[in-house]
């Protein structure tokens, strides 16, 4: 059965000041009524003034000439006699004007719009709900130039639409800092499960594939052989990583399921990161020639990861929630729509006076921000990865080369 407009739906609204949801019944809304798309992209990140940007010159007024008496004398006669001639024309034609019109008793009624939501509303509600990073990262999004991955598996292998790598334009490496990620709870359990996983036989394989060309050395130092390029880090000395779980949906899929009306809101590092992976490469190694070894005793740690809004292959759009300019919410029934398909998250639901300045809240998926794209030829997805932190092992990692 499909849902119909004005038939009563239960939703749960983000309370902002609480840091929670709060349960909520509305209305289903009718079909016109539906996210905005359609507000012009903001100015490319890079883009150059043009033409008719550039400031304008003041130039300098001309200096007047010296005044002389007479003729201003003579002018201002002129100027007496002209005003009292158009005086006299303004009389006669008033006199010879019918009346006016009688006023009408009523004015017609403005009509009534709902407040229009666009897309790009989306990242001002993010820093109301108290996720700053994320609503950066958006609006980053937003002002990028066109870039995405066709499919999860370009995704994976960093090729956008053109099947080449990103640009390095959409490479982010000053956004997100290390030490903000590990003030999350879940990212320092995240550190804690990888730093337990370095000396996993699998890893110490990856580490001595990564070291064997440099085994006539006496020690490496990857980050002086990469010159300071992560990304050149990342490809050449990563050798072991963790994920670290936390995408919107899997939060609302596990508020759904388990009913923890208390759950909390999506944190910043969700909005910012969704699920990701902690990565560990070399920071230092010294050779043992005599045993034929390597040593590592420092490791980098660092995240990578995509912002971006690609939907598995064959999979249905995720949904992101609904949102106005102050609040997210979730509506329940989502999950019997994905299993039955009957398009529940294709309708707004609003609470209260659909005319009212944020009444109403908007159902957002990925595919609609891949709309935005096809719609204004931009929006970049982009690769983030953040600083680096080098940490001391206890016990120094020894693998055979």
């Amino acid at each position: 059965m499909q849902p119909q407009a004005g038939g009563k739906i239960d939703f749960h609204r983000s309370s902002n000041f609480m840091r929670s949801w709060s349960p909520q019944t509305g209305e289903i809304c009718r079909e016109d009524i539906a996210l905005s798309t359609s507000r012009a992209p903001p100015p490319a990140v890079g883009k150059p003034v043009g033409h008719s940007e550039r400031k304008s010159v003041e130039v300098p007024a001309r200096k007047k000439a010296k005044e002389d008496p007479y003729v201003n004398a003579t002018l201002g006669a002129i100027k007496v006699a002209e005003a009292v001639s158009g005086a006299a024309a303004s009389l006669q034609r008033w006199l010879q004007s019918p009346p006016p019109p009688p006023s009408p008793k009523e004015k017609s009624k403005a009509v009534q719009a709902v407040p229009p939501f666009d897309i790009q509303d989306i990242p001002g509600a993010m820093r109301k709900i108290g996720a700053p990073v994320g609503a950066d990262l958006m609006d980053k999004w937003f002002a990028g130039q066109l870039n995405y991955p066709p499919t999860s598996d370009d995704e994976r292998d960093g090729l956008n639409q053109n099947a080449v790598p990103f640009p390095p334009a959409m490479i982010d490496t000053m956004s997100v800092k290390i030490d903000w990620v590990l003030k999350f709870a879940r990212a320092r359990e995240g550190l804690n499960q990888l730093m337990s996983q370095l000396g996993t036989p699998r890893a110490r394989d990856a580490i001595a594939k990564k070291l064997r060309p440099y085994r006539n050395r006496q020690d490496i130092r990857p980050w002086l052989e990469c010159k300071g390029d992560l990304v050149r880090l990342h490809k050449e000395f990563q050798f072991q990583q963790a994920p670290v779980e936390g995408t919107l949906s899997q939060k609302l899929t596990q508020f759904l399921t388990q009913s923890l009306s208390n759950e909390g809101l999506p944190d910043d590092l969700t909005c910012a990161l969704g699920s990701f992976n902690l990565y560990a490469a070399v920071s230092y190694a010294w050779f043992d020639h005599k045993n034929k070894t390597a040593v590592v005793t420092d490791v980098s740690i660092y995240v990578k990861d995509n912002f971006t809004f690609t939907d598995k292959t064959g999979d249905a759009s995720q949904y992101l929630g609904h949102w106005n300019r102050s609040h997210v919410a979730i509506v329940p029934a989502h999950q019997v729509a994905t299993m039955v398909n009957i398009g529940w998250l294709d309708y707004a639901v609003v609470q209260g006076n659909v005319y009212a300045r944020d009444a109403v809240l908007y159902p957002v998926k990925n595919s609609d921000f891949r709309a935005w794209q096809r719609k204004h030829n931009r929006g970049g997805d982009f690769i983030i990865y953040t600083d680096k932190v080098t940490m001391k092992l206890g016990t120094p990692i020894r693998v055979a080369l």
